[in-house]
């Protein structure tokens, strides 16, 4: 999980979830951009396309906050 959060800035996840609407009141930018990393996992879903990729990691994150941090110390 932690390589692919990596290749991903605080600014690009920033810029990603502007073109969504977040809301950064309500969505933490570092859970955004761990959901991100982790979410491009799934490349043979949205195919590198971060705003779809970022649209899977919103829904998760709508379930639970802290969803990305939970499933890190899950060890998944």
């Amino acid at each position: 999980m932690r390589g692919l959060t990596e290749m991903i800035s605080k600014s690009r996840a920033e810029k990603v979830g502007d073109k969504l609407g977040v809301d950064w009141s309500k969505v933490d930018l570092n859970q955004f951009r761990m959901g991100l990393g982790v979410e491009l996992e799934h490349r043979n879903v949205t195919h590198g396309n971060l705003e779809m990729t970022g649209t899977i990691a919103l829904a998760h994150l709508e379930e639970d906050s802290r969803y990305y941090t939970k499933l890190k110390k899950a060890g998944l």
